[in-house]
C-alpha cells in the first residue's frame, strides 16, 4: 500500500513507501527467467551439438596422430630404421579400434592409413585420419592429416 501525502485518518501516518520487490516477485521472475532460458538452449542444442561433436572428433583424431607418429619417432630411435614392411602406404585403422579409442563414438566409420618413405637418411612420416559423426556418414567426412620429418639415429 502506498501513502500520499495527504492528511487522512490516523491509520495513514504510519505507512511506508515501496522499495524493491518481495520475495514471492522475485521467485517469480526467477522462474519465468529459467524456463525461457531452458527453452532458449534446448532450441540451440542441436546446432551446438554437432558443433561440439566435430570438434571432439578432431581433437581426438589430432591426439591418436601424435600418439601414432611418437611411436614411430620411438621406434627409430630404438631400433635405428623401420623395417620396410612398415614403409609404404599401411592401414592402420586396427591399431585404434583396439586399444585406446574403441569406445569414442565419434570416430566411427574411422579409417586411418600411414604413409611412411625413407630418402637417404630422412623418414617422411604421415598418417591421415577419415571418420563421420554417424553410422555410413557420406554427407559430412571428416579427415585430420598431420606428418612429420625424423632422421635415423646418429646423424
Amino acid at each position: 500500500m502506498v501513502c500520499t501525502n495527504q492528511s487522512k485518518p490516523s491509520r495513514h501516518r504510519n505507512c511506508r513507501t515501496r522499495k524493491g520487490f518481495s520475495l514471492v516477485e522475485a521467485m517469480f521472475g526467477m522462474i519465468i527467467f529459467f524456463l525461457l532460458f531452458g527453452y532458449t538452449v534446448k532450441a540451440l542444442a542441436p546446432t551446438a551439438t554437432d558443433s561440439h561433436n566435430l570438434l571432439r572428433g578432431v581433437t581426438v583424431a589430432m591426439n591418436a596422430c601424435n600418439w601414432y607418429l611418437n611411436d614411430l619417432e620411438r621406434r627409430i630411435n630404438y631400433l635405428g630404421e623401420l623395417p620396410t614392411s612398415d614403409l609404404g602406404e599401411n592401414d592402420v585403422t586396427l591399431l585404434f579400434n583396439d586399444d585406446y579409442f574403441s569406445d569414442i563414438e565419434m570416430l566411427r566409420n574411422l579409417q586411418a592409413k600411414s604413409y611412411i618413405s625413407l630418402e637417404g637418411d630422412l623418414y617422411n612420416m604421415r598418417i591421415e585420419f577419415r571418420w563421420g559423426n554417424h553410422d555410413r556418414d557420406d554427407k559430412r567426412p571428416h579427415n585430420f592429416e598431420l606428418s612429420r620429418l625424423k632422421t635415423k639415429p646418429g646423424i
